[in-house]
């Protein structure tokens, strides 16, 4: 691909995200005060002609006929970081447009070289990098610049930093990191509040501040579902297979969705060569319907098993309504440590597949059944601590084991997966981790 198809590439990609941005309103300034233009020429004074600017963002202030505030893009597409001599290049043409609130920002797709920055600061120009969402573990609907949380993005300046200065540097999900007046930010629209605020007289900043969109501080647009709704949904699809006890045939929901929603699912699938060295089980996209999980030669049966459960949790819980696909690995398994990853929907919406797993492989009714009855078969009481209460003793531990593999074998799961729902019902409780 040339350099010219692959910047005009860029540029598309660019101008739809902020598009997006000014006509749902979630840009930084209200969509009746703001319009954008690609490839849109701006006079210099110095060449008696006019410019042309793969973007610009025009923001008209209460009171003024003709735009206030002019943002001025310029695209990168490299497969190198971006030297600070096309900055220089890049200011020196921001020049040549009048008016005393142009402001710059330079896109790429690679990193930055570290004079850049230090330019940057001093010209009050912005930087953003870009990143592709095919590599995405997560491929949120909107883009997740635009909601993540403010506070959060305060906080993770220090990967905003590696995102931009760091050539190799990798994101599961947000497609932008971005720098504007010392700061380093996952947020556009903190990015762009810091661009056009700098320098600019306290006249425009009072009227600008009537035109500002406020958000408000926790955007998240994932439903909340509550466990009862999960196991009644899991209770549903139980009953819709005739499930009665022991292990759920994951067959028969595969089969049933197949001629229901014409979901294709695909088990014990050979990764492909740039999947080998990723630690990826499973993944669904919503177009097509698709559900792969991954032949893994350090994955037992009973994880693979977990890990097509996860993805129909997804599946079930209407999820395809935020994302349209996402990478499954081992770590987002651990819904009771969750790491803040910056985007509470993604968290939210990993947090309920794996509620969804735990309720569909271990139905409510049967399995605590069969716990009671294995209790009572080795003896175990309610002692004031839960029925099993693990700690360092022998004993416990041995009735610890001895309950957990009956249920294994019973259910083919886990045992990591029979704790969490022992502990959920409250029959387990733990003394040390």
């Amino acid at each position: 691909m040339s350099s010219t198809v692959k910047g005009k590439e860029l540029e598309t990609q660019i101008l739809s995200l902020f598009e997006t941005q000014i006509s749902n309103n979630k840009f930084y300034v209200k969509k009746e005060n703001c319009k954008i233009f690609s490839q849109k020429g701006y006079y210099s004074k110095d060449r008696k002609k006019d410019i042309l600017f793969d973007i610009s963002i025009e923001t008209n202030l209460p009171g003024h006929d003709d735009y206030s505030i002019l943002i001025l893009i310029e695209c990168k597409n490299y497969n190198h970081p971006v030297p600070v001599d096309d900055v220089e290049e890049f200011y020196s043409k921001i020049q040549q447009v009048s008016g005393a609130n142009v402001k710059g920002i330079l896109v790429s797709t690679n990193s930055f070289q570290e004079g850049t920055f230090n330019f940057c600061e001093s010209k009050g120009i912005g930087l953003l990098r870009y990143y592709d969402k095919s590599n995405f573990k997560w491929e949120l609907s909107r883009s997740p610049s635009s909601i993540v949380s403010t506070n959060y993005a305060l906080n993770d300046w220090s990967n905003a930093i590696k995102g931009l200065s760091i050539e190799s540097f990798q994101t599961t999900c947000f497609d932008c990191y971005c720098y504007s007046n010392q700061s380093f930010t996952n947020s556009l629209h903190l990015f762009f509040q810091n661009l056009v605020s700098n320098n600019i007289d306290k006249e425009d900043k009072k009227l600008l501040a009537k035109i500002k969109n406020i958000f408000e501080e926790d955007q998240r647009i994932v439903r909340y579902i509550d466990d009862s709704e999960i196991e009644a949904t899991c209770h549903k699809i139980l009953n819709t297979i005739s499930y009665e006890s022991g292990v759920v045939s994951i067959d028969d929901i595969c089969k049933w969705q197949k001629e229901e929603n014409g979901l294709q699912v695909t088990l014990d699938a050979p990764k492909s060569n740039d999947l080998k060295q990723k630690e990826i089980l499973g993944k669904i996209s919503f177009n097509p319907a698709e559900i792969i999980v991954y032949d893994d030669p350090s994955s037992n049966k009973e994880r693979r098993k977990f890990t097509l459960a996860h993805e129909f949790g997804h599946w079930f819980l209407g999820h395809s309504a935020y994302m349209s696909g996402e990478f499954c690995e081992a770590q987002d398994f651990d819904y009771e440590n969750t790491t803040d990853i910056g985007v509470m929907d993604i968290m939210r919406m990993e947090w309920q597949a794996n509620r969804f797993a735990s309720c569909l492989l271990l139905p409510r009714e049967q399995f605590m059944e069969d716990f009671y009855t294995i209790a009572e078969d080795i003896g175990l009481q309610d002692r004031g601590f839960g029925i099993l209460f693990l700690d360092s003793q022998r004993c416990n531990i041995d009735a610890y084991y001895r309950v957990t593999n009956n249920l294994k074998r019973k259910y083919a799961v886990s045992r990591r997966v029979i704790k969490i729902r022992l502990k959920k019902f409250g029959v387990l409780n733990e003394a040390y981790k």
